[in-house]
């Protein structure tokens, strides 16, 4: 089905949710949330995915006339979503032929893990599964429930590749239970964007739904709820433009600590062109140059854990009032000078190529830090991207004014039904529930960690942990083991690869620049004699397959380069060894010149840091600086989601009408 054009009646729409709802803070959330707790929730879904797991093995097992049962289920999920109240049988009855009919159509029988995903979720919870315990087929299991509401569904996936891969491997399933799929990608045209939509179940990432969701506002005029938009629609349908999604109801997320938590205060901003700025960009192209007349400490200084915020001595003032003379008159008042300096300084000491961007075709393209994937057609705003542009020699595109902005931790409130799944939500129950109202499950894994955890190789400076790191990834490949290195930056991949290959070590770099290859370099990052270099695009939701013959070599090696922020993501790499409850191993190393330690280590602790340089190596040492680095920098990205919360509620609030 097209996108309705003129004269065609809309689709129906499903208005998303006002956020200023949060019924789980009453006493039914509270009741809700200390039953998850205690442990009452998790025994009453393992007891129902006990008895559908017994179920499946029944002799004779014969689910009948399909259509039969999949048109009952769907009625009575249907009837039970109208109004709002859905028993605890109708989920397992309907979970028990989901199972049936993905043991038909995928040959995947669900283990009680999966089971107890499925049931989670359906029930707007959020689980947290061992890596290679399955989460696909339990969030596929999930969105057919949803969708059987008549209801879109939105899977939430973390990068393109995965909503592609997911979207087509599940499809088998999908046609037995007579839902239609689809995924939406950066490839895909937006003139198609609507018939995407208009599947029942719609895969893609969390930056493409809030990107459509955000254009379809701004196309209806903010008209949200069902009657402004049939009057939208009664005044402009001769124009033949018409939005592209069905609504919002239901949303589910894979990785979900990485959209609702890691990016939860990344806003995605639509921007248009400004035609009238072509002075801005001619003083842009000047402060290029006159910027290397300021130096760092001595005309400003750059503070790195409040968002890279410059601030300028009164001698840096003095110099720059100087120096402004270049420009015209606009420019002489102490706030637009400082503006248009502060903008070149970020260009050349904040934003570094190869690791916050690349150079494709002649154009700045961004790359996303969490995921370690470039973006097109995306830009900076406030002129950033411009003074990256005039820095790196490339002709400056147009200046763009904000058109629409959403953060991520606003737009998932809008959601009626939220759930998810991840490897990684220990430690983030609390905030989640308040948050977004949805409660935290840890489930048990189907068979025993065979992961083995290696203790952390420590060095005192960087150019000492690449040559160590070099000698272990030679050692590993001398015993024919597959090895994954994991790095954060395109810049240090590249250097670990060139120097694997001056070792005669053959690798394959998987980062922003090479993300054509990435199917075909994950598919053979498990062969053996094979050594794969990787951004954190090979973090989340890869699921690299062994060879023959791997598993009693010891099983796939992950090597970590340099550690993170927070630990859930260092733990989200170590999760591609070890996975389905093979043999594997993960060891990181460090230096006391990693970046985590040097931006993040607290003021009072940095003594700690100077002791160990004077007295050499000391290892126990560097894990206490490590540790601090990370516990401060989870503590600063927490106090920024918290604050967040609190405007967000605030302008709701202050702009929000009073219903009748």
């Amino acid at each position: 089905m097209g996108v309705a054009g003129p004269g065609v009646s809309p689709i129906h729409w499903h208005a998303p949710k006002d956020p200023r709802q949060t019924p789980w803070l009453g006493a039914s959330g509270w009741l809700a949330l200390t039953r998850c707790q205690v442990g009452l929730l998790g025994k009453r879904v393992l007891a129902q995915a006990s008895a559908i797991d017994k179920l499946i093995d029944r002799p004779g097992e014969d689910i009948g006339d399909v259509a039969a049962l999949r048109g009952s289920c769907q009625a009575q999920v249907r009837a039970a979503a109208s109004v709002g109240v859905i028993s605890p049988e109708l989920v397992q009855r309907c979970v028990h032929l989901l199972a049936l009919l993905a043991q038909r159509s995928l040959g995947l029988r669900p283990s009680v893990p999966q089971l107890m995903a499925a049931i989670a979720m359906t029930q707007g919870n959020l689980v947290q599964l061992a890596p290679g315990e399955g989460k696909t087929l339990s969030v596929a299991m999930t969105a057919v429930w949803f969708a059987w509401s008549a209801r879109p569904c939105h899977v939430v996936t973390a990068n393109d590749y995965l909503a592609g891969r997911d979207a087509q491997l599940m499809r088998p399933f999908y046609h037995v239970c007579g839902v239609s799929v689809d995924a939406i990608t950066d490839a895909t045209p937006h003139q198609q964007l609507g018939n995407c939509y208009r599947a029942d179940v719609v895969y893609a990432t969390a930056k493409q739904f809030l990107a459509d969701f955000l254009r379809d506002d701004l196309l209806l005029q903010g008209a949200r709820d069902p009657v402004r938009r049939r009057l939208w629609h009664m005044r402009a349908n001769a124009t033949g433009q018409q939005p592209v999604m069905r609504g919002l109801h239901a949303a589910i997320i894979d990785e979900a600590d990485g959209v609702l938590i890691d990016e939860a205060t990344t806003p995605l901003i639509i921007a248009q062109p400004e035609e009238d700025k072509s002075q801005m960009l001619l003083a842009i192209a000047r402060a290029r140059d006159l910027v290397e007349e300021l130096k760092l400490e001595r005309d400003y200084s750059l503070h790195m854990q409040a968002g890279s915020v410059v601030h300028f001595t009164p001698e840096g003032k003095s110099r720059i009032e100087s120096l402004a003379q270049e420009f015209g008159d606009y420019w002489q008042t102490p706030l637009r000078r400082e503006e248009i300096f502060n903008l070149a300084i970020m260009a050349r000491d904040v934003f570094q190529r190869d690791r916050h961007f690349i150079i494709r075709d002649g154009a700045v393209v961004i790359v996303d830090e969490n995921t370690g994937r470039s973006m097109p057609g995306r830009s900076w705003s406030h002129g950033i991207h411009q003074s990256i542009e005039a820095r790196e020699g490339i002709a400056l595109t147009k200046l763009t004014r904000i058109s629409a902005r959403m953060t991520f931790q606003e737009f998932f409130r809008h959601y009626h039904r939220l759930c998810g799944a991840s490897g990684t939500l220990h430690g983030l129950g609390f905030e989640l529930w308040s948050t977004f109202g949805v409660c935290t499950l840890r489930l048990p894994p189907r068979t025993p960690s065979r992961l083995a955890i290696l203790p952390r190789r420590h060095f005192l400076g960087r150019a000492e942990k690449l040559k160590g790191f070099v000698e272990r990834v030679v050692e590993l490949n001398q015993s024919r083991c597959p090895v994954l290195v994991g790095t954060r930056r395109i810049l240090d991949s590249e250097q670990i690869a060139l120097a694997l290959q001056e070792r005669g070590i053959a690798c394959a770099v998987l980062n922003a620049k090479e993300h054509a290859r990435e199917a075909e370099i994950v598919a053979r990052a498990g062969e053996l004699d094979r050594v794969t270099v990787a951004t954190n695009m090979a973090g989340r939701g890869t699921d690299i397959v062994l060879a023959p013959g791997v598993e009693a070599l010891g099983g796939l090696s992950v090597l970590m380069f340099e550690s993170h922020e927070s630990p859930r993501i260092d733990w989200q790499l170590f999760g591609r060894a070890g996975r389905h409850g093979s043999r594997g191993s993960a060891q990181a190393f460090a230096s006391f010149e990693e970046e985590l330690i040097l931006r993040y280590l607290p003021v009072w602790a940095k003594p700690l840091r100077w002791i160990k340089a004077r007295a050499g190596m000391d290892h126990w040492r560097l894990e206490l600086l490590l540790w601090l680095s990370q516990l401060h920098a989870q503590r600063i990205a927490a106090a920024q989601r918290r604050y967040l919360a609190m405007v967000q509620k605030q302008l709701r609030e202050q702009l929000g009408f009073t219903r009748a």
